[in-house]
């Protein structure tokens, strides 16, 4: 089987052997928003070159199944779990091999907010968890509920988005300096004073003021900005977790999240690896769709 993780900007793709083993791995290629419909075969034959004879079953999650993308895989109401994305997954015939879309997955919460997911899923299932909540930090952070192996509900935050959108397009970026200066004590002090205020709402602005009043230095700003952020982050949804969650994503950015966490007392974040725990994910969608289709996936291409 060969799995396939298909992000907005990036690209990468796992060779398995019948175990589940990841044989080779290879990363690269045009990123899915950048590509048309009738691009996305010939981009995935090129960076699969040696890897099919064209029968051997191809499983992608992520946004090469949004709208517009590829072919969209409409998302699948909560809750779920590998056997649900498998029976969803969207079959497209292909020279390259039989490929499957795994399909994202949408929640309703009590309140009424709606949220949708597509890639983040397959992180999660790939992380073996059967109960617990799971945070994915990124662009749009995602706190999920895990219940008996399924994924029950979960909320988003743009925090990274904010984060982004602050520093290139508002007062606090002006008085930013943007040579990375990693500042763990501007991040601590950002996280305390969003988490003391129960939201970033009173406190953002500080971002900016302290530097006009000199008590914190360009340089910390970006920092300071992220502990603000996540600290923010936190604070609005520490109520959904019953005790310390799994961090899935990259390790830099997860060890802050852990370190806001433990400032929340939520001390013993566990943190495991986005791209190690998508791996898994593709090989487990992909074992449950061999099982549902045979095991070269045809039996959803008739």
């Amino acid at each position: 089987m060969i799995g396939v993780d298909w992000g907005s900007s990036n690209l990468r793709a796992y060779r398995y052997g019948p175990d589940g083993t990841v044989l080779e791995r290879r990363c690269g290629g045009p990123g899915a928003a950048m590509l048309g419909p009738d691009a996305f075969e010939p981009a995935l034959a090129a960076i699969l070159t040696g890897w099919t004879d064209g029968r051997v079953p191809i499983v992608l999650a992520g946004m090469a199944g949004r709208r517009g993308g590829w072919r969209e895989a409409p998302y699948l109401p909560c809750p779920a779990d590998p056997a649900h994305l498998a029976a969803a997954a969207v079959a497209i015939p292909s020279a390259i091999g039989p490929c499957f879309l795994v399909p994202g997955v949408s929640t309703r919460r009590s309140d009424g907010v709606a949220g949708v997911m597509r890639g983040e899923e397959t992180q999660i299932l790939g992380a073996g968890l059967t109960a617990g909540t799971v945070v994915l930090p990124g662009t749009h952070s995602k706190w999920v509920r895990r219940t008996e192996g399924r994924i029950t509900d979960f909320a988003t935050a743009m925090t990274g988005e904010l984060y982004a959108l602050l520093l290139d397009h508002s007062s606090i970026g002006q008085v930013a300096t943007r040579e990375p200066c990693d500042r763990p004590d501007a991040f601590t002090v950002g996280a305390r004073r969003a988490l003391a205020a129960g939201g970033i709402e009173r406190v953002l602005f500080s971002a900016r003021a302290e530097v006009l009043l000199g008590t914190l230095e360009p340089e910390a700003v970006e920092s300071f900005l992220s502990g603000l952020l996540i600290g923010g982050e936190v604070a609005a949804l520490r109520g959904l977790l019953d005790g310390p969650p799994t961090l899935i994503g990259a390790p830099a950015l997860c060890t802050r999240y852990a370190a806001a966490l433990a400032l929340a007392d939520f001390p013993s974040a566990q943190i495991l690896d986005g791209e190690t725990a998508v791996a898994r994910g593709l090989w487990r969608i992909g074992r449950d769709i061999a099982a549902l289709r045979g095991p070269d996936g045809r039996g959803g291409l008739s």
